[in-house]
Parts: structure tokens; C-alpha cells; sequence
């Protein structure tokens, strides 16, 4: 077997930056609180743990210390609370994340209805709708975005979770196009990283035998590189660790594409090539 790796694994930069600042903090204070995981990635958000990063689930958890925002980022509400509690705020909101919030902020104050693309229990999603002061609309994909009630009166803006497909997107713009808005500002705030990881997936993906899709399966992004590798190579699989590799998935002389999430740390890619090589796999950068 032969495996051949997509152009762009690892942390992004908006993780590496959130995981360097935790870090941090735990260096200076012994320990810190984040509200929910600071990333998705359990593998990383354990070796944190053992540092010191303990995870609650509500500011009203923390009685003291240092909350370390996660890199989805919180509401401003949240952001008020910690600070009237005393409490240290380091917030590692990633920086394409908060372009999102004030984009938001400013559409909505401008009077423009918000559609939002993405994943309304995201903890990214929950916290953009908060920024917002007229309603916002959250809509997973065209289906939904087509049983919205529009009128030729509307001021529509539509921005999209930093994570999702360029595809996706695209399609929901279209469909709230053909519904006429008065008015329609479309703004792509899909991060610059997701759309390079899911260009280089897809061209992989074409080329090889199976895809390694590897992350957390409570990652957006990654699951997000699962959906676009499995359309294009059924045989696609997604695995936050070496031990879910199946003998199965792969047969003699295959080529074995992988991939990672923008969570997924170098260290846990590499035990996945190590895992194919013990298999007979040769490795071949990509």
C-alpha cells in the first residue's frame, strides 16, 4: 500500500493559536476553566485536562479563576457574566470566528435580517445569533433555507459558520436569491484554512483507493471533510485515532489518501501513518 497525505494537515492556525494561550495560562496559574471543550478534539482537550483545564459547563460552575474562552467563541451575554463574576476572561475566539460576530453585528444593526448557514447547537452558531439585535435565522442547507417566507420587502444577509463547505454555502445563497429579497448581502466568512483543507481533500480524494478523514467526531470541520471525501471515494472513513483502523478498508497496492481536521494535532496524524505503515503501507507525501 501506498499513502499519500492532502497538502494541508494539522492545526490551523486559529487552533494552535487557542491550544498556545491555554497553554499559557496554565503555565502562570496551576489551572484554568473552559467553557465546554476549548477545541474539538478530545485527544488534546485530555492532554489539557492533565494540565490543569477543567471543563464547565456554565459560567455559573466557576467560582473563581481563569475562564479560557473557547475557540468557537461565546455570546456577549457569557462575556458580560464572566466579568461581573470576577472572573479572569483569556479568550481564544479564533480570529475568522470574530470577523463573523462583528459582521453580524453590523448587518443586523444596518437592519438587515440574518441568515445564518450552519449548525444551530453549534456553539460557534449559538453564539453569532447572540451577537445579533434583530432576529436571526439559522438554516443548515438549501432544503431548509427553502421553506423560509420572504418578501420582496425583506433586507436579507446571509453569512455562513466558519466551517462549513464553499458548496453548501452557495447553494443557499442561490436559494434565498430566487425568493427576490428587497435586499441581499451576501458575505463568505467560511475560514480560509476549512476552504483549502476541503480544495485539497477533494483532489485527493480522487486519486486514491480509500480516504483517512482523521479528527474528532464532534468536530464540524472534520465531519465536514467526511461528507466531501465519502461523495467523491465511498470507501472514506473517519477516525479520531490510530486503533479505529480496520485491516478491511484496504486491499493489496492500495493508495491511501489522509487528511486531517483543523483540531487534529500533528501527533495523532502521524500515529494514523504509523498505523498504515505497520500495515505494509509505504509512505508517500502527497
Amino acid at each position: 500500500m501506498t499513502t499519500k497525505l492532502a497538502k494541508r494537515i494539522g492545526f490551523c492556525f486559529g487552533v494552535r493559536r487557542a491550544v498556545s494561550l491555554a497553554e499559557a495560562a496554565l503555565k502562570r496559574d496551576g489551572e484554568a476553566h473552559s467553557l465546554g471543550s476549548i477545541i474539538h478534539n478530545p485527544q488534546v482537550v485530555a492532554r489539557l485536562s492533565k494540565k490543569g483545564l477543567k471543563v464547565a459547563d456554565n459560567v455559573a460552575a466557576i467560582k473563581s479563576g481563569t475562564v479560557v474562552v473557547s475557540s468557537h467563541g461565546i455570546s456577549p451575554k457569557i462575556s458580560r457574566s464572566i466579568k461581573k463574576r470576577g472572573l479572569k476572561l483569556i479568550d481564544t475566539t479564533c480570529p475568522f470566528v470574530l470577523n463573523a460576530q462583528r459582521i453580524v453585528r453590523s448587518l443586523s444593526g444596518d437592519g438587515y435580517k440574518v441568515i445564518i448557514l450552519g449548525e444551530a447547537r453549534h456553539p460557534e452558531v449559538k453564539a453569532l445569533v447572540d451577537f445579533a439585535s434583530l432576529d436571526t435565522i439559522v438554516v443548515r442547507d438549501k432544503s431548509e433555507a427553502s421553506k423560509l417566507k420572504i418578501s420582496n420587502n425583506d433586507y436579507i444577509g446571509i453569512i455562513s459558520q466558519t466551517t462549513q463547505s464553499t458548496d453548501n454555502f452557495l447553494d443557499v445563497v442561490e436559494t434565498i436569491r430566487k425568493k427576490r429579497p428587497r435586499e441581499l448581502k451576501i458575505i463568505n466568512t467560511i475560514c480560509k484554512d476549512v476552504e483549502e483543507r476541503q480544495r485539497a481533500a477533494r483532489i485527493l480524494a480522487k486519486k486514491v483507493d480509500a480516504m483517512l478523514i482523521v479528527g474528532g467526531k464532534n468536530s464540524a470541520n472534520t465531519k465536514r471533510l467526511f461528507e466531501i471525501c465519502r461523495k467523491l471515494q465511498k470507501n472514506s472513513h473517519l477516525v479520531e485515532t490510530e486503533k479505529e483502523i480496520a485491516r478491511g478498508w484496504f486491499k493489496p497496492n492500495s493508495i491511501i489518501g489522509v487528511t486531517s481536521g483543523a483540531s487534529t494535532p500533528d501527533w495523532l496524524v502521524k500515529k494514523v501513518i504509523n498505523a498504515i505503515r505497520e500495515k505494509g503501507g509505504c509512505i508517500i507525501n502527497g
